[in-house]
């Protein structure tokens, strides 16, 4: 999909001012660069990944008021998901979500059809399952667009390697990516990490990280029904399970390590 739009704020000028984006999902280390003739300035999104976590994702992307920017494809693996997802934000910012049925995408390909979506410079917002994480990336390098994805990024140390690989490749490309580690954009955590560098407390022996943390998201499980087939539960529920979520250190007290 392509819109043409005359807008007194070009892509480079909408990036240059989305600090809004930092304090609200990480987003502003996505700078796209302008790499679309004319006057079409329109930064196009697709959200992989419609749960709570993506659909607040969006809604922070969609909230920037300095440039042009539409959500054009979503996709996720549950129907049940998306559905809610299109309508919450498709009501609260109208116009500027322009996702049809045909651009909504269910199964576990879906992903790459949102993308396919995208022009080159747009922008993919990865909020599914961390299992799935690197194998979205690489689809997004290949397709020449700038990335958002939710912690954490990987499961264990062999995609580590895999992201890590990846990451070097998107540099190469010059792509941007922004990571959803929230700790390091509150002023009071970087002023802390500040002083702690800087000696004012001597030296640390000991540290300890709390996490207060409701029943979201929670990584005791319900049974599974009786009419599911398990990978789709196990993606379902993917908190309770190491190969989808990395486990409660990755997955939940990230945000205290980093």
């Amino acid at each position: 999909m392509t819109v043409a739009q005359s807008s007194g704020s070009t892509r480079r000028e909408f990036l240059q001012s989305a600090g809004a984006l930092a304090g609200a999902s990480a987003l502003a280390g996505v700078a796209i660069p302008p790499v679309h003739a004319g006057e079409n300035n329109l930064i196009q999104v697709a959200l992989i990944g419609c749960g709570g976590r993506g659909t607040g994702a969006a809604a922070d992307a969609l909230s920037v008021r300095a440039g042009p920017l539409k959500l054009v494809a979503m996709a996720d693996v549950f129907e049940d998901r998306l559905g809610p997802s299109y309508r919450h934000l498709k009501e609260r910012f109208g116009d500027k979500v322009d996702v049809p049925k045909e651009r909504q995408f269910i199964g576990f390909d879906a992903y790459k059809k949102a993308m396919d979506c995208l022009r080159p410079g747009d922008i993919a917002i990865f909020a599914t399952p961390p299992a799935f994480r690197w194998v979205h990336f690489a689809y997004a390098i290949e397709k020449g667009l700038n990335v958002f994805m939710e912690k954490p990024v990987t499961v264990d140390g062999h995609t580590t390697k895999k992201l890590l690989a990846l990451a070097k490749k998107s540099v190469e490309k010059n792509l941007k990516v922004g990571v959803g580690l929230m700790s390091r954009h509150s002023r009071h955590l970087a002023e802390m990490a500040k002083r702690i560098a800087d000696g004012q407390l001597g030296d640390i022996i000991f540290m300890r990280g709390y996490r207060v943390h409701g029943p979201i998201g929670y990584f005791a499980s319900t049974p599974k029904p009786p009419d599911q087939k398990e990978l789709l539960y196990q993606v379902r529920r993917f908190h309770s399970f190491l190969w989808a979520s990395g486990g409660c250190f990755s997955d939940f007290y990230i945000h205290i390590i980093d």
